[in-house]
């Protein structure tokens, strides 16, 4: 029987974190034939998260201060037991079929090294979800666009052997980051369905702070040599593009 193990970092997300849960246990019950395994790693809460996961018996999980979000999710990777690896953000969800679906995809290619899907953004607690399509996606355009949702991948344990967990210095981009350094070196498999969902709301760190994570984002990209358009973008993004995503969020909310 192959084992899934979802990682899940959470800092005062309890308003979240429940429907995170129950997606996760949904999506497990629906593949029989496969053992999910779910670790939530607590940056150490004062919201009534703890008292949440004491009443959950099918996870585990451990609340103690860390860095950030990049290390909370690689301290749960050291501790994943599974054969595929994913991390879920605690105000994120899985659709019911998404553990059936991704396993069906690495049991008919053995060579497939790692799983993405289309995903929805999900405002709030409208119930008004938008599909977005990762099929535009291709390892040599990572270099100036990231369009993979992150709850929307998925990767064998062999790809985290080979190339490690996620850098803890970057606390935006890391699954950027993390994409670009898998690039070509493996082989990538894409699934034409929503399986995940992005919820977007005002107290998400991406978007309390988005200038920062386009500042972030820009000197990742350019880590290796100056290139215009990160920066850019980055400089766009602080002078206007906050304004046009707040009105966004307004508009799809309603």
């Amino acid at each position: 029987m192959m084992k899934l193990s979802v990682v899940t970092p959470s800092l005062n997300q309890a308003r979240y974190l429940r429907a995170c849960l129950a997606s996760v246990r949904l999506a497990a019950e629906n593949a029989p034939a496969c053992e999910v395994e779910h670790l939530v790693i607590d940056g150490g809460s004062t919201d009534g998260t703890i008292d949440l996961l004491r009443g959950q018996t099918a996870v585990r999980w451990v609340s103690e201060q860390d860095s950030g979000q990049s290390q909370a999710i690689n301290k749960g990777l050291r501790l994943a037991q599974g054969d595929i690896l994913a991390y879920l953000c605690a105000d994120d969800l899985y659709e019911p079929l998404a553990v059936q679906r991704v396993l069906e995809a690495f049991a008919r290619d053995r060579t497939v090294d790692l799983v993405y899907a289309d995903y929805y953004f999900l405002e709030g607690d409208s119930g008004r979800k938008r599909r977005k399509s990762a099929a535009q996606f291709s390892a040599a355009n990572l270099g100036h666009d990231n369009p993979l949702g992150q709850p929307a991948v998925w990767w064998r344990r062999g790809v985290y052997e080979k190339f490690g967990g996620f850098d803890e210095g970057l606390h935006y981009c890391m699954d950027h980051e993390y994409w670009l350094r898998l690039g070509t070196k493996v082989k990538w498999h894409y699934l034409p369905e929503a399986l995940a969902v992005s919820r977007l709301h005002a107290d998400a760190k991406t978007s309390r702070q988005l200038p920062a994570m386009w500042r972030e984002t820009a000197r990742m990209l350019t880590r290796d040599g100056w290139r215009f358009r990160p920066w850019w973008n980055a400089w766009a993004m602080a002078v206007w593009g906050r304004h046009y995503y707040l009105l966004k969020r307004r508009w799809f909310a309603r």
